[in-house]
């Protein structure tokens, strides 16, 4: 089997993910500060190396192949390693300890990341940090890539079927909310049909949470209103419900902190049943660093 990763240079992965986002040959010759000719031989060469296309040629450009969307995975990840390799050693010839963690969070669990890297930044206080804040299908994608190198957030759907590592760290129903004013929130009782001539703002389709309340819809015999919002902004769903007669639905965990900071108030409607876990991910094909065991602990207390 020909060992064709040993030619491959930190440029050569750049071209390969360029082509991958941009699908056309001319367009990344002039990113790349190549001629067009030179790159469409190069690829055609590195794809006889490889042994199987990792494009597929149309009449609008370049598409990844299924093999190719693995490969550009891997590429993607390789420079962005490099990139914090960089860094890293910048800071250490400055003087600073060495040490960084991407940290991905969607909006159902920005309370217990807080938690937890408050608790990690005493132990290890000169640690660089990002954190991300997304809904979790473009998180997944980012922590296989390498752009981040843990989420947190909920489990469930295609998470599980990806090669991660995964931990449930708490299961909790989710729940309807409205500003502490709102007509509904006097009620000691209310019923499906009260919430229907109401405007909602619910999580993206394929989310989840959006799949619990879907749930919970489909066991009561209810439908979706027509007139819904779709956010992935926490933020701005909040300030919507804040300025508004509008409703939603949000963790019970995530309700009760708005609930006692009294900017939302959780409506009484009859218990829903469906439930979520948020969990944590990790790549199972690293060992983790020294930053990342010790978050994975903390989030765990």
């Amino acid at each position: 089997m020909a060992n064709w990763t040993q030619k491959l240079k930190l440029q050569h992965l750049k071209m390969l993910v360029a082509l991958g986002e941009q699908g056309n040959l001319t367009q990344v010759a002039k990113m790349m500060n190549i001629t067009q000719p030179a790159l469409s031989k190069w690829l055609t060469q590195f794809e006889e190396e490889v042994g199987m296309p990792l494009f597929e040629r149309h009449s609008k450009g370049l598409r990844p192949s299924e093999g190719g969307k693995l490969l550009l995975q891997h590429a993607q990840r390789l420079i962005n390693d490099m990139s914090r390799s960089q860094y890293e050693i910048e800071r250490f010839k400055q003087g600073g300890l060495v040490g960084s963690l991407m940290i991905g969070c969607s909006p159902v669990a920005t309370d217990c990341v807080a938690q937890a890297i408050l608790a990690l930044l005493k132990e290890m206080p000169t640690l660089h940090l990002n954190i991300e804040e997304k809904v979790m299908t473009p998180l997944l994608h980012d922590l296989l890539s390498g752009v981040v190198d843990v989420v947190v957030g909920r489990v469930g759907g295609r998470a599980l079927e990806l090669p991660l590592n995964y931990r449930v760290l708490y299961t909790e129903p989710v729940c309807f909310v409205a500003r502490p004013d709102h007509p509904l929130a006097s009620m000691p009782r209310l019923s499906w049909a009260d919430l229907a001539t109401w405007r909602w703002i619910v999580w993206p389709t394929g989310t989840p949470i959006r799949q619990s309340i879907d749930n919970a819809l489909v066991d009561n015999g209810v439908m979706l209103p027509e007139n819904t919002i779709e956010s992935a902004s926490m933020n701005v769903t909040s300030n919507l419900l804040q300025s508004s007669d509008m409703i939603s639905i949000l963790s019970l965990r995530l309700a009760q902190h708005y609930a006692e900071h009294r900017q939302l108030t959780i409506l009484n409607l009859p218990r829903i049943e469906q439930k979520g876990s948020v969990g944590v991910f990790w790549r199972k094909s690293e060992v983790p660093s020294l930053a990342l065991t010790r978050f994975l602990h903390y989030l765990a207390e």
